[in-house]
């Protein structure tokens, strides 16, 4: 495939998450800082399948839509105009191993999380293009390409369904679910009467239970 219909794939993949994202109130119901949280975890489970040499394809991906989403909250559009800007200045070409640079892009992610929450004096577009260029090196490291990855990732999510709760998407499938859904349940009246607190919950969600 050449590199203009990768990057028509990327773009598409890219609003496909951002739709994803709003359709679940993530963008608006959520807050950078929880997303965060969301980011530091997904790297971690990426770490830890390039430490003991597995497939990392899914993780890769997995970093990539937390970074879409905070990019979002930051600026709509964000991601899109990161991705397609020719401001990318890493020339990663001799880098080969692997940890090294999944190692190094633990460093531009936390850069990238902290100049979004200062962008008075920050400039976060110059730290996400580091994250996409060692995001896609890993990729290529790992016989893949970024694309590969994103769409991997974005085909799991695309079928998830969950709860957006405390600024996090809790999904149907993790042991938590049913006791955050009980108490979903308990206090559906006063979501029903609160708009503040109603704003922060999926209209998709809240179907499942009007």
């Amino acid at each position: 495939m050449s590199w203009h219909l990768r990057k028509m794939k990327m773009n598409e993949l890219i609003q496909k998450i951002e739709q994803w994202a709003t359709d679940r109130n993530i963008i608006k119901g959520s807050k950078p800082i929880d997303q965060a949280m969301k980011l530091f975890s997904e790297f971690g489970e990426l770490a830890d399948n390039v430490g003991k040499g597995r497939d990392c394809r899914d993780d890769i991906g997995d970093v990539f839509v937390v970074l879409t989403i905070i990019s979002a909250q930051y600026n709509k559009g964000f991601m899109l105009d990161c991705f397609n800007s020719n401001n990318h200045y890493e020339d990663l070409s001799k880098l080969k191993s692997i940890k090294h640079v999944t190692h190094v892009l633990m460093s531009h992610l936390c850069s990238f999380v902290y100049s979004v929450e200062d962008s008075k004096f920050c400039k976060p577009e110059l730290d996400l293009y580091s994250c996409l260029d060692y995001l896609a090196k890993i990729a290529e490291l790992s016989g893949a390409t970024l694309e590969e990855c994103v769409q991997i990732a974005y085909d799991d999510i695309s079928k998830r369904q969950g709860i957006l709760w405390n600024g996090v998407f809790v999904k149907n499938t993790d042991e938590n679910f049913n006791e955050i859904k009980s108490l979903f349940e308990r206090f559906l009246p006063q979501f029903q009467s609160n708009l503040s607190v109603l704003s922060i919950i999926p209209s998709k969600i809240l179907s499942l239970f009007f």
